[in-house]
């Protein structure tokens, strides 16, 4: 279904730009008028549609070679090292940014951090095509669960062995406060009840189940590492300003 769509709009474009480069063509050079339709293309991709976004997030998979990353994003926007010595880096795009931590060469895991505006392609993961703003409970197997609350991040955060690629890997779907789209209600209440009784040892099913009820996935990714460690690929909130501010 993606695809069909994904075609449909590219049709489509390729179509306007025809069109466009046909009145160029006859206004100048046909050089200059083939480069300025590529320009054209290439923008309108950009402006209106996904597509490019998300032709780079289909080259990022698990166990790459982590040369990938550079070769799709170009260099990290901001590098930093865990207390255990992960090297994480982080890359930018228009429409989300990517956290990733590789070992031995290549990708071990990724966090996608979208943009309210883009509809990454998440057939694949175990939460399926209807993930991003979709309630956790979308998915019912999940096998790692936690959250923290602070001022300088809130999130929550969890992990499944579902998915097309469940036997390779584990999907990962998040929750970040500051992430929410405007007008959206805040779970940091939520996050906090929840992430105390973990401090006290009280595993409490009903407030997990309200927890993955209410709150939506703003952000996913995919990971072969031990759970505990995808948690220092998350942004903080400073992180994230900091990052945007050079896109």
């Amino acid at each position: 279904m993606f695809n069909n769509v994904k075609d449909n709009l590219r049709n489509k474009i390729t179509q306007l730009v025809a069109v466009v480069s046909l009145v160029v063509i006859a206004l100048g050079g046909i050089n200059d008028s083939l480069e300025a339709g590529y320009k054209i293309y290439d923008i309108a991709l950009s402006n209106f549609t996904d597509l490019p976004s998300n032709d780079k997030l289909d080259k990022i998979y698990i166990r790459a070679s982590e040369g990938v990353l550079e070769e799709t994003f170009g260099a990290p926007s901001y590098i930093k090292e865990t207390s255990m010595g992960e090297v994480i880096k982080y890359f930018s795009d228009s429409k989300f940014i990517i956290s990733t931590i590789s070992k031995n060469n290549a990708i071990a895991a990724f966090l996608v951090f979208p943009t309210t505006q883009f509809k990454p392609n998440t057939a694949s993961h175990a939460g399926g095509e209807n993930l991003i703003g979709f309630p956790m409970s979308s998915n019912d197997q999940i096998s790692n669960s936690n959250a923290i609350t602070s001022n300088i991040v809130s999130y929550y955060l969890e992990e499944s062995f579902d998915g097309e690629f469940g036997n390779l890997h584990s999907s990962i779907s998040g929750y970040s406060d500051f992430l929410r789209k405007d007008g959206e209600d805040s779970y940091y209440d939520l996050l906090n009840e929840f992430s105390e009784s973990q401090l006290l040892g009280i595993e409490n099913e009903e407030l997990l189940k309200e927890l993955r009820s209410k709150v939506p996935v703003n952000f996913y990714g995919y990971s072969i590492l031990p759970f505990n460690v995808l948690e220092y690929a998350i942004l903080t909130r400073s992180e994230y300003d900091l990052i945007n501010r050079s896109i």
